[in-house]
């Protein structure tokens, strides 16, 4: 009975896989990140197919420290690392560094592979007290393996919680509506590998057969939740590339305008941008971003985001949700039986949950009290 559940298990993962791993390609476009996600599914479908036809589940206990649930989960880990990169820094993950980051992956899989070819000793260890009794270079190269994972499973937190705010900033600084993003998406998104990341560890460790299938219906569920996540967070389409450096910063010596020529500019400008504003309304897009201003205005990037940090002493987001909060006003007050949500969108905004808190951070007070 156990036996029949692990195969339909399998076989599930390897249909999740396969038709996940295409609806991303699908998806994708010119998205890097969910092409990353969407080929490694595809991958993992091909490996757990190769499981499937050469290991039926049909032994009462399972090995611990199977080689093969390692190379998997090493790779696992090394795609989704790839995956949190793009969507932190997108396109910096070229050829090269790609090549270069899965390096200690194919080079490890590929030593262990060539040990079995060699006719290396290969053991079978069905406890945990068996892996350290003969310590050769068998259990060496596992070894290697997991140390590869679990540097692998460690970087994607340590890169959230290092360049969140980081691109929490520049996405308020080049569009409209940064909590559409929904970075905080991101970092739920490490708590649910940390997830999977302990139920692969228990798997990789586990002989007990109903610890398996426990082990791989969960790891099942969370998969699920973790793709349909990742097939519909809106990813910013960004004209900047991260491929040369991790630096945010996009201005340089040839964009920065010198003390004099800044101050004669600036106030033009910051006149020029509020008269367009008022003119064409383009607020009232929910997808405007900082390089639709520059299609307008013939300046740098750099220079419009200083024009907002500096001369008006606000992100570009808070400048543009003043107007959108404004024309939500005008509308509360001009058509008082016209319902919250469908202000909010008249009013340019994504989702009515952004638009209560703009304009209780604008006003102070729910739409709802504005309006009584």
């Amino acid at each position: 009975m156990l036996d029949r559940i692990q195969f339909l298990l399998s076989l599930q993962i390897l249909g999740f896989c396969f038709f996940g791993g295409l609806t991303l390609l699908l998806k994708a476009r010119d998205n890097r990140a969910k092409q990353i996600l969407g080929w490694s599914m595809l991958l993992w479908a091909f490996l757990a197919a190769v499981r499937v036809s050469v290991n039926l589940y049909v032994n009462d206990s399972k090995e611990v420290f199977h080689p093969d649930v390692l190379v998997t989960g090493c790779l696992v880990s090394a795609s989704l690392a790839c995956y949190v990169i793009e969507v932190l820094r997108p396109r910096y993950l070229t050829l090269k560094r790609f090549l270069l980051f899965i390096s200690p992956l194919l080079i490890s899989g590929l030593s262990f592979f060539i040990y079995r070819l060699a006719g290396g000793e290969i053991h079978v260890y069905y406890s945990l007290k068996d892996v350290f009794v003969n310590f050769d270079l068998d259990m060496f190269l596992r070894l290697v393996l997991l140390l590869f994972t679990l540097i692998y499973m460690t970087l994607p937190v340590y890169l959230v919680l290092k360049y969140s705010k980081e691109f929490t900033k520049y996405l308020s600084e080049n569009v409209s509506n940064p909590e559409d993003y929904d970075l905080n998406w991101l970092k739920k998104i490490m708590v649910i590998l940390v997830i999977l990341y302990v139920f692969y560890l228990v798997l990789l460790l586990t002989d007990k057969p109903i610890l398996y299938v426990i082990d791989k219906a969960i790891l099942l569920i969370v998969w699920y939740y973790f793709f349909y996540n990742a097939l519909f967070l809106k990813v910013i389409e960004l004209d900047h590339s991260f491929e040369k450096g991790w630096d945010l910063s996009y201005c340089n010596e040839n964009d920065e305008e010198d003390d004099e020529q800044h101050s004669m500019l600036a106030k033009r400008y910051v006149e020029d941008v509020y008269t367009w504003f008022e003119r064409e309304k383009p607020y009232l897009r929910e997808d405007l971003r900082l390089t639709d201003l520059q299609r307008v205005f013939p300046i740098s990037r750099s220079y419009l985001s200083q024009l907002f940090n500096k001369e008006l002493g606000c992100s570009f987001s808070d400048y543009v949700n003043s107007f959108r909060i404004e024309e939500s006003k005008r509308l509360l007050e001009a058509e008082p039986m016209t319902s919250i949500q469908e202000i909010a969108e008249r009013s340019g905004f994504h989702s009515i949950s952004t638009f209560r808190r703009a304009f209780i951070k604008c006003t102070g007070m729910m739409p709802s009290e504005y309006r009584k």
